[in-house]
């Protein structure tokens, strides 16, 4: 008798971002051995049928909501009423479709889930959110104590910094202690232990996310980096473009309006390929705009990027050795664009002018000149 497959559910966070790294995972399972289903999203939905896993209905937070409160450095969206809600729902999707294993990619509740269900539960994480984080999560420029911070010398400004989000970490676990109080679990210390699971799979490099007493409980597997089919890039002709090319990326969370200068004709001396501006707002003759490209395949030929400092496209940029140029569209990025500051990398663009665009843009393409064979 054949041995029965394990069924598997994922809930990613609704970004794109999210759903595909938690795809790439998916495709790494043995299909023999395991039954997989995502969590529905009217906007990724497509992308999990063209991987041929089927989809189940369950509650979850307002993706937009929370983007808008994480903007503003609030945790308002993880009020006691919500966590429950969701909560309920991934209880009782996880009991009516007899799961065997949860995974989730920013799912503060499915840790109470699992332990309410009684299943497994996997975790994917970024190296900075992990309580073993080996270096300082710097307070981000948009903070309202960053001016603050700057002004004192920086071992204390990182001991202050951590002092802090210690006390912030514990005020945001409150509600869900509340919870596990009120359906008889254990109490958590603090907001990052809340996100763990039974098992904890690190998506970075340890070069750039170091981490420190790491328990057997955490792993290190590396960025999962979505590949998307070749024909989504639909320049055949990349290698014979004789401008620079500029890539410009900046996920679904990213502010297109701020590179609206980009339209200037000034910049009609670079190719610039920009993917996921739906609205268009980069739409000058020297811009090729579509909505996904095959990122890698676009890197191999460009100059620079222009990013969000996103997980998947800073790897992406690394792998090709491309130089970043960032601009965050909340805090979780500022962390990863302070990694590629570390190790040469990229670097923020947050207090560009314009005339510092001009400069960085000229010289990275001539660099990039110069680095090219004969």
């Amino acid at each position: 008798m054949a041995n029965k497959r394990q069924r598997i559910l994922f809930f990613p966070f609704n970004l794109l971002s999210h759903y595909l790294r938690c795809l790439v995972l998916a495709d790494s399972y043995n299909k023999a051995d395991y039954e997989i289903k995502f969590l529905s999203s009217d906007q990724y939905n497509g992308f999990v049928e063209a991987h041929g896993y089927d989809v189940f209905s369950c509650q979850g937070f307002d993706a937009e909501y929370v983007m808008a409160c994480t903007n503003n450095f609030s945790f308002d969206w993880l009020n006691e009423k919500d966590l429950e809600r969701v909560l309920l729902g991934q209880v009782k999707c996880i009991n009516a479709m007899k799961a065997d294993v949860v995974i989730g990619d920013v799912a503060p509740t499915l840790k109470m889930a699992a332990e309410l269900s009684g299943v497994k539960h996997i975790s994917l994480v970024n190296g900075y959110m992990t309580r073993y984080y080996a270096a300082t999560r710097k307070i981000p420029k948009k903070h309202k104590a960053y001016e603050l911070i700057q002004q004192l010398p920086p071992r204390f400004a990182d001991a202050l910094t951590t002092m802090g989000e210690k006390l912030a970490f514990r005020k945001i676990q409150a509600p869900f202690n509340g919870l596990r109080k009120k359906y008889g679990l254990r109490r958590v210390n603090d907001y990052l232990e809340e996100l763990e699971g039974t098992e904890n799979l690190i998506c970075d490099m340890p070069e750039l996310f170091p981490q420190k007493f790491l328990p057997q409980s955490y792993r290190f597997i590396g960025p999962l980096i979505y590949q998307y089919p070749e024909d989504q890039c639909s320049w055949s002709n990349l290698a014979e473009m004789e401008k620079p090319i500029i890539c410009v990326c900046m996920g679904s969370t990213g502010d297109w309006e701020s590179l609206r200068f980009l339209n200037d004709p000034y910049y009609n001396k670079y190719t610039i390929i920009t993917a996921g501006d739906k609205a268009r707002v980069l739409s000058a003759p020297h811009i090729l705009a579509r909505d996904f490209i095959n990122l890698n395949k676009v890197l191999e030929k460009s100059s620079l990027m222009i990013c969000h400092g996103g997980n998947g496209t800073i790897y992406t940029g690394i792998s090709n050795g491309v130089f970043m140029l960032c601009l965050a569209s909340h805090f979780e990025q500022d962390y990863n664009i302070e990694a590629l500051e570390r190790q040469g990398y990229g670097k923020s663009a947050a207090d560009f002018q314009e005339s510092d665009w001009k400069a960085e843009i000229c010289f990275h393409c001539e660099r990039y000149k110069i680095r090219q064979p004969a």
